[in-house]
């Protein structure tokens, strides 16, 4: 944790305090898990540490595409506005874009210095190792302005009574503190955010009231001391109202994106089924003929493609079987040959279902001899398998091979003359087309 960031969080006498001190136990209890404490002597070295995995945890922090590398984040609990200050004799500056040839103090490893290193550049920084030591770096005039953490701001003013200090401008994104996890303890995020989400608001106004309780410091002008205190605890107040107020709204949105997320993660995997429908088969799920029909005018469109060949085959007496058996067991049979095909063809190839008891295959990089080799090859499966009802199938082919410079529908009419041919001899078996 950050060892010198009050009121949000500290190392006192070796113990963890502040607001995140109560956030975690209110989580660990809820959860039923032991932490122990990683002490560190600077928010950078607790930085290391998390990187390194010498801790899985930190309890209050922001999200920054750095920090995504080794942690995973809960959702936001806390929100904090920044601010800068600057001496009383300085100008209101109002944000960033005025700040000019100005010296801003900036604690080190904060999210608000990689802020400005990415987004403000030709700012001038001078980093610090903490908030305190920012203000007092604008205090001693080491530094023009100091941006920091609204709460904390006004608890180091108070304490250390630097009262030629002044809030001059907003100070960037305000902050938005989640618990950190490095990835291997990734797992307990769900049950984390579980956790957050019970801790009422009543708990939250507990919890920022006891850590931002204002202390008058003496001054010869009691009154005006008073009044500035009043001032003062008036805009905590306004601000806790309106991080409860943010929080309630944050929950609420959060709860719509996860629905929304729900709703894309369901339209993906519609658009995915409906891919998978308009180019595959859905009783075989061998490819379909809009599919296959789609595939050769890419294939046409090579100029490098190989030899192809084309082989078409049709089950024999599949009318007899549905007729005999009905449709169902003529559907099974349908998936045990498209299984058997899937079997036998090579990787390249490309097999679909025509229509009906009709199937295609189209050889890439196959001459002839290779695509009877390969109607061959099934041919000696079929008669190695039992379909269903322990029936014997056997299935009659055509093939011709694709000639250079021969369009597709010319090649698929030879093919399937051949396998007219087939049938005509008796089928099962296989016969080529006489022009090839």
């Amino acid at each position: 944790m950050d060892p010198k960031w009050m009121p949000y969080e500290a190392i006192e006498n070796g113990q963890h305090v502040g607001m995140s001190s109560e956030y975690l136990a209110l989580i660990a209890q809820q959860l039923g898990i032991a932490l122990e404490l990683e002490p560190t002597s600077s928010w950078r070295e607790t930085l290391e540490k998390l990187e390194r995995g010498d801790c899985q945890l930190s309890p209050m922090l922001n999200r920054t595409e750095e920090r995504n590398q080794y942690l995973t984040f809960s959702q936001v609990y806390f929100y904090a506005p920044n601010v800068m200050v600057a001496r009383k004799d300085q100008p209101f500056l109002q944000n960033f874009e005025h700040v000019g040839p100005r010296v801003m103090a900036v604690a080190a490893g904060y999210r608000l210095h990689e802020y400005l290193r990415n987004h403000y550049p030709n700012i001038k920084t001078l980093a610090v190792s903490t908030e305190r030591d920012g203000l007092q770096a604008v205090a001693d005039g080491r530094a023009d302005l100091f941006v920091g953490s609204l709460y904390s701001i006004n608890a180091y003013i108070q304490q250390d009574s630097l009262h030629d200090l002044k809030i001059s401008g907003w100070g960037g994104p305000q902050d938005e503190l989640r618990i950190g996890l490095t990835h291997d303890v990734a797992n307990l995020l769900p049950a984390i955010n579980q956790a957050l989400w019970t801790i009422s608001e009543e708990q939250h106004l507990q919890i920022q009231n006891h850590w931002n309780n204002l202390r008058i410091v003496e001054n010869s002008n009691r009154r005006l001391a008073w009044q500035i205190g009043l001032v003062t605890l008036t805009a905590i107040l306004i601000l806790t109202l309106w991080n409860l107020w943010i929080r309630r709204y944050s929950l609420k949105l959060a709860e719509q994106n996860q629905q929304l997320e729900t709703l894309r993660h369901e339209l993906e995997e519609k658009n995915a089924e409906l891919t998978y429908l308009s180019s595959h088969d859905p009783l075989t799920k061998l490819h379909n003929r809009h599919y296959f029909d789609h595939r050769v005018l890419q294939d046409n469109r090579n100029p490098e493609q190989l030899s192809r060949s084309l082989i078409l085959l049709d089950i024999d007496h599949f009318k007899n079987v549905n007729d005999t058996y009905g449709h169902q067991i003529g559907d099974s049979i349908l998936q045990e040959l498209a299984d058997v095909l899937r079997r036998c063809v090579r990787e390249h190839d490309l097999v679909a279902r025509w229509g009906g008891e009709e199937f295609i295959i189209l050889c890439h990089n196959a001459a002839l001899q290779d695509a009877v080799a390969l109607a061959r090859r099934i041919t000696d499966t079929l008669e190695e398998t039992r379909f269903s009802l322990d029936l014997a199938i056997s299935c009659s082919f055509g093939i011709a091979d694709l000639k250079a410079m021969e369009p597709m529908q010319q090649c698929f009419e030879r093919a399937d003359k051949a396998l007219y041919n087939a049938k005509a001899l008796g089928r099962n078996r296989i016969c080529i087309s006489e022009e090839s």
